[in-house]
């Protein structure tokens, strides 16, 4: 636009105000076309303090505060003098934004103004300020006019399309004895994610999941006697979480990070913990990054990340030892009742044979039944509970070379006898060389 075109200076012309003017409009619009696109969130707050007593009397009040304009349009809050006037919040008042508005800058529309400016919408109203020479300190300090930026308060609802505005408070209402209530869970436009509480806060919140999770994966993959394709998956995890963490922890260092970058982290966690704990493999219902609106942006996907990083880590199989009573009978104690009614129970079987007779013979010469029954099951020749040879290894547990892996036949009598007994005996009759068991519950 003409407006925003460079003066030529050339020599002996006569200056006059708008020569300045219109290079300030030139530069202004370099320094912005140069900029935004640096960031494609580049407007917001990093720092605003309400005034709290003034919430008592029905007023919300701005102590101090700094950011940008949705049109790279700077403010800074430093002092009284530069705050805008409290708002008085209507009786009315429920669910309220309150905004922080300046007027656009338009065409034909004066910049500044010398009084009433608050009935206006020029961009600054003139004061007077003393300045000193800060090349030569000896001299007197010169009386300037400077503009002081228009800066006010208002319900978004009052906001016409001639002010550029950001969210600064949510009131929720104001009560009978004038106190305005603010909801303390919004966030407004905000580009320094460390100086929000509330971010802050959900920032230290996912790092003690993190923690939390990590020491129980560590904890579980310490355990002797696991294996397959459940502690692949505790191990895989256990590396994502771990990543994770210092990704955390570094940008928990950094002054000044935006919001988007957080999100764009906490949004790939989540996605990637939906391989572990979704029933789909696939995260369902992702937010959307909303700069105005970071309650609604950072809310669910925090709700995301909580419902993953609490989620029971369920433990599909569990190795029982067997404790050698001699005579060849061997004991184990299933303690969890819940394990005999929802799990599968699969013994490994190592002798020093080839593997298909130890297939072929192992069924018929071992016993298997509650310790209680065991000498009638021998003595008598029952059956006991059947055992059939697995064709592959369950994924659930680990492979081990020259073993022969055997499935319990959950539907004998018997085993309705050891739901209430809770101890298991086999005994093994005939010579199997070098012999070694191992077994395992596998929950369905």
């Amino acid at each position: 636009m003409a407006s925003n075109l460079k003066v030529i200076w050339s020599e002996g012309m006569f200056l006059r105000p708008q020569h300045f003017q219109q290079q300030e409009r030139y530069l202004d619009r370099v320094l912005q076309l140069r900029t935004q696109p640096l960031q494609a969130f580049f407007w917001g707050c990093t720092e605003l303090a309400i005034d709290r007593d003034a919430l008592a009397l029905g007023k919300l009040a701005l102590t101090g505060g700094q950011g940008l304009f949705p049109d790279g349009t700077p403010f800074e809050i430093g002092h009284a003098d530069l705050a805008p006037l409290a708002l008085e919040v209507p009786d009315d008042a429920r669910d309220e934004l309150v905004v922080l508005a300046t007027p656009r800058r338009r065409n034909g529309v004066e910049e500044a103004v010398f009084e009433n400016v608050e009935e206006t919408l020029a961009r600054h109203a003139v004061t007077e300020t003393e300045v000193d020479d800060s090349t030569e300190g000896g001299l007197e300090p010169a009386l300037l006019q400077v503009g002081r930026p228009h800066l006010r308060l208002m319900l978004a609802r009052d906001a016409g399309d001639e002010w550029l505005t950001l969210g600064v408070a949510h009131v929720l209402e104001r009560r009978n004895d004038k106190r305005v209530m603010l909801d303390e869970s919004y966030i407004p436009p905000w580009l320094s994610s460390g100086h929000h509480p509330v971010l802050a806060g959900y920032a230290n919140e996912l790092a003690g999941l993190l923690e939390a999770r990590g020491q129980t994966l560590a904890a579980r993959l310490a355990q002797p006697g696991r294996g397959g394709v459940a502690e692949v998956a505790d191990f895989m995890l256990l590396t994502l979480v771990n990543r994770y963490a210092g990704s955390l922890w570094h940008t928990g260092q950094i002054q000044g990070l935006h919001p988007e970058r957080l999100f764009h982290d906490w949004l790939m966690l989540a996605c990637d913990l939906a391989t572990y704990t979704e029933a789909a493999r696939r995260p369902e219902g992702l937010p959307r990054y909303q700069h105005d609106d970071l309650r609604a942006t950072f809310q669910p996907l925090m709700q995301m990340l909580r419902r993953s990083l609490s989620a029971v880590l369920e433990q599909n199989a569990f190795q029982i030892p067997l404790q050698d009573r001699g005579r060849g009978v061997s004991v184990a104690q299933i303690n969890d009742r819940e394990l005999l009614r929802q799990a599968g129970f699969v013994l490994a079987v190592h002798a020093e044979m080839a593997g298909e007779a130890l297939r072929a013979h192992f069924p018929a010469q071992v016993k298997i039944g509650p310790v209680e029954r065991i000498r009638d099951l021998v003595h008598l020749q029952l059956p006991g509970i059947p055992v059939r040879a697995l064709p592959v290894v369950p994924r659930q547990i680990p492979y081990s070379a020259g073993y022969v892996y055997f499935e319990l036949d959950k539907g004998s009598e018997f085993w309705r006898q050891l739901e209430q007994s809770g101890a298991l005996a086999l005994h093994i009759a005939g010579e199997f060389p070098g012999l070694d068991m191992a077994f395992w519950a596998i929950r369905d």
